[in-house]
This record gives C-alpha cells, sequence and structure tokens, in this order.
C-alpha cells in the first residue's frame, strides 16, 4: 500500500513539474487519479470510494495549503545550487530534503484514509496482492538480466534521465558520463528485496485490521520505521548508493558547458513559479470558503482505527 501512499505524493510533484499550461486542471484532479488507482488495487465498493474521495479531497487540500511552498523553497535551493554545478553536498541535502517532503506526505496519508484498512474484506486484501504481484513482474526481467546486461539498462535510464534535465550531450561528454555512471552501485536488488519485505508485513496488518483493529502508530511502524529488520537491512545500501551517485554528478557536472547548466537551472525555476502560483492560487480560493469536502474527526495516533 505504500506504492499507493506514494501516489499522492508522486502525482502531486508530477504535476507540478508537468510545466504545461493544463497543469492547473490536472493538479485539481490529482485526487480523482489517485481514487482510480486505488479502487483497481482494492476494488473498492461504493461506501468505501466515497469515504476514500472525501478522504483525498482533504489530503490535497493539506498538500496545496502546506507543501506547495516546501516545494517552492526546494526548487528554488535547488536551482541556486545547478547554477555553478551541484556539489555532491548539496546534492545529498537536497535529496534529504525530498525524503523528508515523502515522509510527511505519507504520515499525512495516513492520517487522513489509513482508518479504511479496517473495512477491508479478505477479497479486497487479496486483489491488493494481485495488484502488488504485477506492479513487481515489471522488474522481473531487470533480475533476470545478466550482469552486463543490468549494467547497460541502469546506465542507460540515468544517462537519458541527465539528458532531459541538461540537453544533448556532446561525444566526448557522452564518454565521459556513461563510464562514471558504470561505477555507481546496483541498489536494484536490495531495493526490490526491502519492497518485498516491506510488503508482506503490511499484509499481515491488512489481515488482522478489520478482526483486531491497528492503530495508525502500527501503519507508520510498517511503512516508515527505520528500525525493522528489512529498513536495518537495507537504508545502509541506500545511503550508500546515493552517496556514490552523488559524487558521480558533481563529477559529471565538471564536464557540462554553461549552457547546459543554464537549462537545469531554467526549468528548476520553472517548476518553482510553477508551485508558487498554485499555492496563491489556493491560497486565494481559501479565502473565500473554499475547503474541499467536509473534514472528518481525525483519528489520535494511537487509536484503533
Amino acid at each position: 500500500m505504500k506504492h499507493i501512499y506514494r501516489l499522492c505524493f508522486t502525482a502531486a510533484c508530477s504535476l507540478i513539474l508537468a510545466g504545461c499550461s493544463m497543469i492547473d486542471i490536472a493538479y485539481n484532479n490529482a485526487p480523482t487519479l489517485v481514487s482510480s488507482e486505488i479502487d483497481d488495487a482494492f476494488d473498492l465498493d461504493s461506501l468505501q470510494n466515497t469515504q476514500l474521495d472525501s478522504r483525498l479531497e482533504q489530503f490535497f487540500v493539506w498538500h496545496r495549503e502546506e507543501e506547495l511552498i516546501r516545494y517552492q523553497q526546494l526548487l528554488d535551493q535547488a536551482a541556486l545550487a545547478a547554477a555553478d554545478g551541484i556539489t555532491a553536498a548539496e546534492f545529498m541535502a537536497l535529496n534529504r530534503d525530498i525524503r523528508l517532503a515523502w515522509r510527511r506526505s505519507l504520515e499525512k496519508a495516513i492520517d487522513s484514509f489509513g482508518d479504511l484498512a479496517i473495512t477491508l474484506t479478505p477479497q479486497q486484501i487479496e486483489n491488493y496482492q494481485q495488484y502488488h504481484r504485477e506492479s513487481f513482474s515489471e522488474f522481473n526481467d531487470y533480475l533476470e538480466k545478466s550482469a552486463q546486461q543490468r549494467e547497460i539498462f541502469r546506465v542507460s535510464r540515468t544517462y537519458d534521465r541527465l539528458e532531459d534535465w541538461y540537453g544533448d550531450f556532446d561525444e566526448f561528454q557522452e564518454d565521459k558520463i556513461v563510464l562514471r555512471l558504470q561505477q555507481v552501485p546496483d541498489i536494484y536488488e536490495p531495493w526490490l528485496r526491502y519492497r518485498e519485505a516491506r510488503q508482506q508485513a503490511f499484509i499481515r496488518v491488512l489481515n488482522r485490521a478489520a478482526t483486531t483493529g491497528i492503530s495508525q502508530a502500527e501503519l507508520k511502524a510498517v511503512l516508515l520505521d527505520p528500525s525493522t529488520e528489512y529498513s536495518l537491512a537495507y537504508e545502509p545500501l541506500r545511503q550508500s548508493y546515493w552517496q556514490a551517485f552523488a559524487i558521480a554528478l558533481e563529477d559529471i557536472n565538471r564536464w557540462l558547458t554553461r549552457e547546459q547548466r543554464q537549462r537545469a537551472v531554467n526549468k528548476l525555476r520553472k517548476y518553482a513559479q510553477v508551485a508558487a502560483r498554485l499555492g496563491r492560487q489556493d491560497a486565494a480560493r481559501s479565502q473565500v470558503g473554499y475547503r474541499g469536502s467536509p473534514a472528518a474527526d481525525k483519528p489520535g495516533e494511537n487509536r484503533q482505527l
């Protein structure tokens, strides 16, 4: 279900970063997008869908009022760092802030609609497990690749993302960047082990939710607690990967032209402006009484859901 909660954060971020003329319509329809995905995963009944839609509206009202300004500030910081070539330390600081934003959104999502877990039937939980298995299947091809094939896939994927930010690289840059990215460790397999262990722990919680109840704190422990066995096994590897990537990115920035760095700066500033504009629009909307769906009572952190 963390995959589903992630949709709330991802939808909000990706819609802001789209930077297209339809951004306002897309952002305002984000609750519908997430609701449809959750319904697909569980096959909810009409009452559950009604409750979910109300809670999602509350979640996105919170996101508009509380998070957009943080996104603007984060994007402005990233633009400043990118202007003269981002350093490894700057990248890691931004990475930390992004993870904090993700954690805030996940915690808020659990607060907003985590209590719907107790309404799930055994069949709906099985539907979700099938949904998870299908989403996992996209990684099976990667696990079946040879070490050389995995490296080609990883490097190509990251290279394409860098070109999206900085523009096309020349032949000299391509050779240097590809060689540098080959030195970044493979995090896919340990991430998949972590993902599967967390998923199984979450299913166990769901299976007992309807009979004994669960608290928000229990949901957060499964999905966010760094002291779980699977988190303790994965976290050092995650840190090592991002540190290695940050150092690689610092090296890569030395080979970029001023125009390429400016392209990234311009994109980040544009995204910051979009976040600021949406924030101002939603602030104005709030002043005329818009608050989405009527707010439900918020369960206590340790209250049984």
